[in-house]
């Protein structure tokens, strides 16, 4: 009998947890035709510059709070919430607090796609 194809792939948001002192961490969980999700870590007072989000962009906060700037709107975001930010919206994202951030970063579809 043929061993059967694994449909599951289960991952661990904390295990993939990268964190470093001079830059921020970045590691990337899924990577498909339409889809790419990657997971983004920050120490206190790092932050991710300023940038165009290259597809529809869904930010979610693993654990901690970080303050996301996207166009004229600045928003602090904690664990457990969602920010929508539309397809070349200026944006920026901030640990401001004293503890570790990590979120991830959902593009759908894929930004070769766009």
């Amino acid at each position: 009998m043929d061993k059967k194809e694994a449909l599951m792939n289960v991952i661990d948001l904390k295990e993939k947890e990268v964190f470093k002192k001079e830059d921020r961490g970045f590691a990337n969980l899924v990577e498909e035709e339409y889809l790419q999700i990657n997971q983004v870590c920050l120490e206190p007072g790092q932050q991710v510059p300023q940038h165009n989000a290259n597809s529809n962009v869904t930010l979610m906060v693993v654990h901690g709070e970080g303050t996301f700037h996207v166009g004229n709107e600045v928003t602090r975001v904690g664990t457990g919430k969602l920010l929508r930010v539309p397809f070349q919206s200026p944006m920026s994202i901030r640990n401001e607090s004293k503890d570790r951030l990590a979120f991830l970063v959902i593009k759908a579809p894929h930004p070769k796609e766009m």
